[in-house]
């Protein structure tokens, strides 16, 4: 990572208990940094407010100074306290997919915020790294964790739109963690986002309405077009297409502006609906996706699990939502997953029905053979 020469220093103390470690990332409108406080040194990350285009560090290497500019400073009064807005729309917020915040503070001429520190990585790193495509199987599982996360933060008034590979962290274990809220909004049914200040989005990700600063239309659907554009990056790692290029691909699916090989014909159906330019089309809640992916078309998909994944190796299973239930590609049983007959799970308890092939036929019928010609040949001695 590129160096910051603003940011803090490692061994900076921050309200009398957190130590910095080192600078993670900056930002536009923010640094985050590791931390450590306690006798166990208990690992966390620590946000501070500092506006690249307002904000200057002081000689002392903690404190900051705002320039003197009127225009400076009363954008610094409103972006700190939309910070502060941050920290308690993340703190309404309860769910195992979404990172947790702690505590906040002000000090040294600025604010900060503390969360928990995600041990893993971000899928745009990640990604970078690998330099190959997620397997179908493996985004599927990202997709349910991501979706719960969503989820959850829809569920309390909120929009994230900031989804991308980049705010997705992944844990060693497999699990997925959304970060980074800088962007989200108050969102009220009927209304649309509640803004004070002006929107962050990121190019490509973000959906028409957003771009074009239309707050109003913002809702659910602001994330799930997001989604899809982070799913296709995932499952392809092209260029993610400008909406412009969606409108102006008139085929089924998108398949020229989204092209998807080896991807299912389920998925890239997601991926379009996702996608479409148009957000009267595009779901309106996670509820309405999750009713597709509890399809029998889908969950009777070979690319469907719903196991957690160990750094994408797919055989490797973490998590099961049932211990006792093991997963079974070609097993059928009567049964109910997601409230719909599915082929996919069969209880590990229930007995399987022998299995025949015509190798096993073969030989018995050699085995009989031979037995008939012994017979014959005792009974001619």
């Amino acid at each position: 990572m590129k160096s910051d020469y603003q940011a803090l220093r490692s061994g900076t103390i921050l309200k009398g208990k957190y130590r910095i470690v080192s600078h993670l990332s900056s930002g536009g409108f923010g640094k985050t940094y590791l931390a450590v406080y306690g006798s166990h040194d208990t690992k966390v990350a620590i946000k501070e407010f500092f506006m690249n285009t307002a904000n200057l560090r002081e000689s002392d290497g903690v404190s900051v100074s705002v320039d003197r500019t009127k225009e400076n400073a009363n954008a610094f009064k409103s972006q700190l306290s939309k910070f502060k807005k941050e920290y308690e729309r993340l703190r309404q917020i309860s769910n195992v997919h979404v990172v947790t915040v702690c505590d906040c503070f002000e000090e040294n001429g600025t604010a900060y915020y503390v969360m928990e520190y995600v041990d893993g990585d971000d899928l745009k790193g990640r990604l970078q790294q690998r330099r190959i495509p997620y397997s179908e199987k493996t985004v599927r599982n990202y997709l349910r964790q991501i979706l719960d996360g969503l989820s959850a933060i829809h569920s309390v008034g909120l929009l994230h739109l900031d989804i991308k590979p980049a705010n997705i962290m992944v844990t060693a274990r497999g699990y997925v963690k959304l970060i980074d809220l800088g962007a989200s909004k108050d969102y009220m049914r009927g209304v649309g986002a509640t803004v004070l200040t002006g929107m962050a989005r990121t190019d490509r990700y973000a959906p028409p309405e957003q771009i074009d600063g239309s707050y109003d239309k913002l809702g659910p659907w602001s994330d799930f077009y997001a989604l899809g554009a982070t799913i296709y990056y995932l499952l392809t790692c092209n260029e993610i297409p400008t909406w412009t290029a969606l409108n102006e691909d008139k085929t089924r699916n998108k398949h020229i502006a989204l092209p998807m090989p080896g991807v299912s014909d389920e998925m890239r159906c997601l991926v379009a609906w996702l996608m479409n330019t148009d957000r009267e089309k595009r779901p309106k809640s996670v509820d309405e996706i999750l009713t597709i992916m509890k399809s029998k078309k889908w969950t009777g998909s070979s690319y469907d699990d719903t196991t957690v994944l160990v750094d994408d190796t797919e055989d490797a299973t973490v998590f099961v939502e049932n211990p006792k239930i093991q997963y079974q590609s070609n097993v059928s049983q009567k049964g109910n997953y997601y409230n719909r007959k599915s082929t996919l799970w069969q209880n590990d308890t229930q007995e399987k029905e022998p299995e025949f092939s015509f190798v096993g036929c073969l030989y018995i019928l050699i085995i009989i053979a031979i037995a008939v010609f012994v017979v014959k040949f005792l009974f001619m001695t």
